[in-house]
């Protein structure tokens, strides 16, 4: 069985959150913490909806192993031969209920895009982090690094729902550290995670490492709407 996804160009892998969370705070050049040593949290698995404001992408957090995620974003949109309207959509109730009540296809709601990411927790300073990288780019000789990594502080509100606080990868305190295009060696982020780690843990308290209020909430998607939200998923990556 083989996987055929639809949607990898650029644009595709910008869905929803990158053009967002660029306006706001400038992506981290590396990531944060080890994939190799790191460990999920089975609490994160599965279907979320992620809210910014008003608005609710839906985001399926897959175990890849007992280390790391493989997320599929997922937006919600009006097929081409669909002659009504969506619904409001302001909770996740009413989100699940969308799902349920209307057919999943161009003739209801369906899915134009979708987005890859890998995704691992780190602990740092007794603080928690996630990092996501985009999947997709490759060459003649395999997968290419991301130039960039979205990287989140994740405090959990309730085992229903969490909150994420983006670092920023312009703070000040990074600024002795060599940039991407000063650097002139063969492996920026092995030679400079650690770097960044660093000063991370000796800023934690300093209020312009990262986003005061959280930019955006995960909110765990209704169990009652799980068979409808993997027909949307299927709607932008087909299985053969």
């Amino acid at each position: 069985m083989s996987a055929k996804i639809r949607s990898l160009g650029g644009a595709a892998l910008m869905l929803v959150i990158i053009p967002v969370v660029v306006g706001l705070l400038a992506c981290m050049p590396v990531p944060v913490g080890n994939p190799e040593r790191s460990r999920i949290d089975q609490n994160l698995s599965g279907a979320w909806l992620l809210a910014e404001d008003d608005d609710f992408d839906m985001y399926q957090f897959l175990p890849w192993d007992k280390r790391s995620w493989l997320i599929v974003a997922a937006e919600l949109k009006a097929g081409a031969e669909f002659d009504g309207e969506l619904p409001e959509i302001e909770t996740p109730a009413d989100y699940a209920a969308a799902l349920q009540d209307l057919p999943i296809g161009e003739d209801g709601i369906t899915s134009r895009s979708t987005a890859l990411y890998k995704a691992w927790l780190a602990k740092i300073g007794g603080e928690r982090f996630m990092t996501w990288e985009m999947v997709g780019a490759s060459n003649k000789d395999g997968r290419i690094p991301p130039d960039y990594y979205l990287v989140f502080k994740v405090e959990q509100v309730s085992a229903d729902e969490y909150k994420l606080f983006m670092l920023n990868g312009e703070f000040e305190g990074f600024g002795d550290i060599p940039t991407r295009k000063e650097y002139e060696g063969d492996d920026y982020v092995a030679d400079y995670r650690r770097a960044y780690e660093r000063i991370i843990k000796r800023n934690l308290n300093n209020e312009a490492l990262m986003s005061d209020e959280a930019v955006y909430e995960l909110h765990r998607l209704p169990v009652s709407a799980a068979d409808e939200a993997m027909d949307l998923f299927q709607e932008v990556i087909e299985f053969e």
